[in-house]
């Protein structure tokens, strides 16, 4: 008996396990067609989706990456425009301060000029004044003088001698030394 149970093991062993040859064949087709179905619609759609994703994915680093360059670029550019900008304000502030100065200059002497063109015209208005003082007071002396002479003589002089006497009074005070 074991010999014989050791032969039927040996025509099919699957029958003691209960599988029946047909019906693991077909279920290997089912399985073929199954796989193949997946294959074909479901796995190359999904890997060709996770490549575009992978692909997307590389083609963004690399944008972020061009990116991050502009940007550094761009603010390189921004730090030179903010120099050449910071130059140019100081270049106009010192012009500016030197034009300054230079009004300032200029309007220090105008001032002086015409300080000392007042002080001049102030002098030779003080010396008309002076002269002016001068003639009527030697206008006026000389008339208290010939006043004088004419109550000391006491006698009526006509306008000829008092003009003839004012005249000789005036000589003699224009004659006379002027002291300051």
């Amino acid at each position: 008996m074991s010999t014989r149970f050791i032969l039927a093991a040996f025509e099919n062993p699957l029958l003691q396990f209960g599988v029946n040859g047909y019906d693991l064949v077909s279920q290997a087709i089912a399985f073929l067609i199954l796989a193949w179905i997946l294959n074909t619609f479901v796995f190359k759609t999904v890997m060709k989706t996770v490549a575009d994703r992978r692909r997307e994915a590389e083609e963004a680093a690399a944008n972020q990456e061009q990116i991050r360059r502009e940007l550094l670029a761009m603010e390189a550019a921004r730090q030179e425009m903010m120099h050449t900008t910071r130059e140019q304000a100081e270049r106009v502030i010192s012009a500016a301060k030197a034009s300054a100065a230079e009004l300032l200059n200029q309007e220090r002497n105008r001032c002086e000029l015409l300080g000392t063109e007042m002080l001049a015209k102030a002098r030779a208005d003080v010396l008309l004044d002076q002269a002016r003082i001068k003639t009527e007071l030697k206008t006026e002396i000389a008339t208290m003088v010939v006043n004088l002479t004419a109550k000391l003589v006491q006698t009526n002089l006509t306008a000829a001698d008092r003009e003839r006497l004012t005249q000789s009074a005036l000589h003699a005070i224009a004659a006379a030394p002027v002291q300051k």
